[in-house]
């Protein structure tokens, strides 16, 4: 009698098992606000009027499911090697980018350079951001500045916070990105920063193939290597249209996904026009914009960088996109409370 008895206390602990996860919270990082109730109401509900194959979710990557205070992944990764190239050629030290890079390895919230490396009352505006991106690995295999930028990434801190630049992951948006993925949503990052940073880090955080991973594409140019059986991608400077960036996401989403998303999420009016498309979409859909509103678990600011946009709640309103205030939504921030030693 006794192996009928332990059959039926290991069917009656797989039944408890269901059922606790059955009811378990999806997204446990969020406090139970309305915002949380309509992300969830939207998955069990109304994406389940949604084929499979046409849920795509998009997400931006910088101040969306990333810290992007004081820099971004992008500009970090373009500090070094900016000061990599100054240091074996001091005469570069002339041009304002290799000045702003030395300054930024020392205090990356550096106002002489942060108030200065955008130029608004000029049109167009004189922008040395993309300068230094585009600089920092001119010349390089793609391949290495991936694998770089990581290194860099995973060797430096935020003073702040003390925690591992490449763990700067929010913990709710990356649960929120797991509980999509595990609802049958093809998942997306779609990131004004250049492709190769967003290799960089992505993949080993939230799991996402290199095709899942669309960026701003730098150019390129091949080098066929058939004795070493492998092709180097040379970075030149500047970028292939469009910048992923307003409209620039919508054509790029368009180009690389051919299909229009019916999740968004993001950060600032960078983002707006894959809000845009995604609301034109014929199936059930919702738009979330991230506002950076907790200076003490993380940073303030407005959801828009340079310009400022003083009627962008009305954007908002006027197409039902959803305002996610971080102090209010996130119960945690960072994706692990635990720092590398």
């Amino acid at each position: 009698m006794r192996p009928r008895f332990t059959l039926i206390a290991v069917f009656l602990l797989c039944v408890q098992c269901i059922a606790q996860n059955a009811f378990a919270d999806p997204l446990p990082s969020w406090k139970n606000t309305s915002v949380k109730k309509s992300i969830i109401q939207y998955v069990q509900v109304s994406a389940r009027k949604i084929p499979v194959v046409d849920r795509v979710a998009v997400f931006d990557m910088d101040g969306t499911i990333a810290c992007e205070t004081p820099l971004w992944f992008e500009m970090y990764a373009a500090v070094e090697g900016l000061n990599k190239k100054s240091a074996a050629d001091p005469e570069l030290m002339k041009y304002p980018e290799y000045q702003y890079a030395r300054k930024l390895a020392v205090n990356p919230a550096d106002t002489s350079v942060t108030n200065n490396w955008v130029n608004f009352q000029k049109k167009p505006y004189y922008n040395y951001i993309d300068s230094m991106v585009w600089k920092a690995y001119d010349g390089v295999d793609h391949e290495t500045y991936v694998q770089s930028a990581r290194s860099y990434l995973m060797r430096n801190r935020n003073a702040k916070y003390d925690i591992i630049l490449s763990d700067m992951f929010y913990q709710p948006m990356l649960e929120l990105i797991t509980y999509l993925r595990a609802n049958r949503f093809t998942v997306y990052v779609v990131s004004g920063s250049v492709q190769g940073v967003i290799w960089s880090v992505c993949p080993q955080t939230i799991k996402l193939d290199r095709n899942h991973l669309i960026g701003t594409r730098q150019i390129i140019s091949p080098i066929y290597k058939a004795d070493e059986r492998r092709t180097s991608f040379v970075i030149k400077k500047g970028i292939f249209p469009s910048k992923d960036d307003k409209d620039g996401k919508s054509i790029n989403i368009y180009s690389q996904i051919g299909k229009v998303p019916v999740f968004a999420f993001g950060n600032t009016n960078g983002d707006f026009g894959m809000f845009h498309l995604t609301s034109t979409s014929k199936y059930p859909h919702i738009e979330l914009l991230l506002n950076h509103d907790d200076p003490v678990r993380e940073y303030a600011y407005p959801p828009y960088h340079g310009d400022v946009v003083e009627h962008w709640q009305d954007s908002l309103k006027v197409n039902h996109w959803k305002l996610v205030n971080m102090s209010k939504e996130f119960r945690t921030v960072w994706k692990s409370s635990k720092r590398r030693n």
